[in-house]
């Protein structure tokens, strides 16, 4: 089946039909060319909803969906008109923000708060953006107020609470959202680190430094017997041989923007959203994007299992709990994650030594983009620069994750199994950073730090011959080297 020229036909008549004046009219708050873009978006965000890439958990959260129609170099003029600070028009790039269009958020989210929001005082054509956060902020009577677009989970938390706790909880949402990761890190782990000396030291993950292998896996040991202590609480690992930032934003806090930002935290961005924005500017550019995800999407669904629906069992009750179609987003992302394509979420181990081993590692690509992975080498006396492992304390039911065995248990994909994996969800283009929410502890690799066996990268990237979902991608052209996603092998 010729998947990429059936989608080019169907976006080309979809990319025909949004620019109808009675669509575009339907934008008639914006500028002619934005309101194109924004009725071009929109339109094409209903073929985009096959792809089933979508977010099981926030749904505002958006898959691949832009949150404008403003070219890039449109945006710090459009930043400008909103009556905010001169200043973040020349910093808007470097601060990672962006803007909102509740009309579009509409057409994806029928059933979100921009319709609400867009028929009230909140009705400008065009808000202040967070995209890392889901925050959008509006000028009301001198003051900035913002808003979560990303929040679905957490109220569902909340309205398990008694009523003066979630009240209290939800007047300083912004900070208690975001720092839930901090907060059960410290209460789950407590005594294994050192206690928080104030409130601000309190919202911030903990970390703990270890100088060999040996004291790696007696501290995981630790943390585990702790974890025992707290019903249903299980420990994820993420290991990287750089922690990435958020922006410093602590000027913005200044003036009422991203007031959340005065903690600055590691930047989780999943591989979907992190060179996303260059691909917005042009039509043919973004259908380069869903068509690419297209291919890669129906031959991963030739590799997940076909239960009947009789026997399907929803992995685990509770407020973070999955559907049927929650579960099929999570297994094809997981092939795409796994195998080389983008997804929306973040690949997480419940081996520690696994997530010592990638943050030990550098991966480099060949001509041919192939992986090359090799001994990283640190020395620096700023442990902010040494490689991390991340340490996530999760409930089923009660946080956006799942493991392998629920996710591919019978498949012929060996890759994921190797790595002991499973995905942390929850981001979308409206909310990017949403797993480092979770996160309750950070290790830092002191230098000189060394696994005693490490396996070899054939181990946990086992070749097409053992692996036979890598064989059927491979066998289906996505190893071409022309591909904007392509095949992840081994050099």
């Amino acid at each position: 089946m010729d998947i990429r020229g059936r989608w080019k036909r169907d976006l080309l008549l979809t990319r025909e039909n949004s620019q109808r004046s009675a669509c575009v009219s339907k934008f008639k708050s914006l500028p002619s060319e934005q309101a194109k873009r924004a009725s071009y978006f929109s339109e094409i965000s209903k073929p985009i909803r096959e792809l089933g890439l979508g977010n099981p958990h926030e749904k505002s959260a958006l898959s691949i969906e832009p949150t404008h129609p403003v070219p890039s170099k449109y945006l710090g003029h459009a930043i400008g008109k909103l009556g905010l600070e001169e200043s973040l028009c020349a910093s808007f790039h470097e601060n990672k923000l962006s803007l909102l269009s509740l009309p579009m958020l509409e057409k994806y989210s029928p059933s979100s708060d921009a319709k609400d929001m867009a028929r009230s005082k909140y009705m400008a054509p065009l808000h202040l953006l967070d995209p890392l956060y889901g925050f959008a902020f509006f000028r009301e009577e001198g003051r900035i107020r913002n808003h979560c677009f990303a929040l679905d989970t957490w109220k569902s938390h909340l309205s398990s609470m008694p009523q003066s706790l979630a009240q209290k909880l939800w007047e300083n949402r912004a900070d208690n959202m975001l720092s839930g990761g901090a907060f059960a890190g410290r209460l789950i782990f407590e005594g294994a680190i050192p206690p928080a000396q104030d409130n601000f030291e309190r919202s911030t993950v903990p970390e703990i430094c270890v100088a060999t292998e040996s004291e790696l896996l007696a501290l995981v040991q630790c943390l585990k017997l702790q974890a025992d202590k707290h019903n249903g609480v299980e420990l994820w690992f993420r290991g990287q041989s750089k922690e990435y930032l958020t922006p410093d934003r602590f000027s913005l806090t200044k003036l009422g923007i991203t007031p959340y930002s005065n903690i600055r935290e590691a930047d989780l961005t999943p591989s979907l959203y992190r060179n996303y924005d260059s691909h917005l500017d042009s039509f043919d550019s973004f259908e380069q994007i869903v068509i690419e995800l297209a291919e890669w999407v129906y031959w991963a669904n030739q590799l997940i299992p076909k239960p009947g629906l009789e026997s399907f069992v929803p992995p685990a009750k509770g407020v973070a709990a999955v559907t049927r179609l929650g579960i099929n987003s999570y297994q094809r992302s997981l092939i795409l994650q796994q195998y080389g394509a983008p997804s929306a979420y973040l690949d997480i181990t419940r081996d520690a030594s696994i997530a010592a081993w990638f943050a030990t590692h550098k991966c480099s690509k060949n001509s041919d983009q192939r992986m090359i992975y090799q001994d990283y080498q640190w020395s620096s006396e700023g442990r902010e620069s040494w490689p991390t492992i991340f340490v996530f304390p999760l409930v089923k039911g009660v946080h956006p994750y799942l493991d392998l065995e629920s996710i591919l248990k019978d498949s012929n994909a060996l890759r994921p199994k190797r790595q002991k994996c499973g995905l942390l969800g929850g981001a979308g283009n409206l909310a990017r950073n949403y797993c480092a929410r979770y996160m309750g502890l950070k290790i830092r690799l002191k230098p000189g730090f060394k696994l005693s066996t490490p396996v070899t990268p054939l181990t946990l990237f086992p070749s097409a011959t053992e692996d036979l979902a890598l064989a059927h991608l491979q066998d289906v052209g996505l190893g071409e080297t022309q591909r904007l996603f392509q095949l992840s092998e081994l050099a």
